[in-house]
């Protein structure tokens, strides 16, 4: 789980090369959590637009597991990614908030 301003995201490409590609992604509403969720496949990326979220993560070897091992807010301008495997659980912080999930796909021909 990494957290950090939007103005930052190029120094993330390294992580997922699809990164560079995310203004080509189709943005989702985030859905109302009430557990932890996994995309083993792809990186999942929130982005604040008004007011804060929680993100958390739980751990990575034990998908069984419900406990939270970290926990960041990200506020507006702000972004929260996991990488394919990482847990990841959000939650908005006030009924103003607004946020878009995006699930990044490969553009390397995959």
């Amino acid at each position: 789980m990494v957290r950090d301003d939007v103005r930052n995201l190029h120094s993330y490409f390294p992580l997922d090369e699809a990164l560079r590609h995310i203004s080509e992604e189709k943005t989702e509403e985030v859905p109302v959590f009430h557990s932890f969720n996994v995309n083993k496949a792809c990186t999942v990326i929130f982005t604040v637009e008004k007011g804060s979220i929680t993100a958390s993560t739980s751990w990575r070897e034990s998908p069984e597991s419900r406990d939270v091992t970290a926990a960041v807010k990200a506020k507006s301008g702000e972004f929260v990614l996991f990488l394919p495997g990482e847990p990841f659980l959000v939650r908005f912080d006030t009924e103003e908030t607004e946020a878009v999930m995006r699930v990044l796909r490969s553009h390397n021909g995959g």
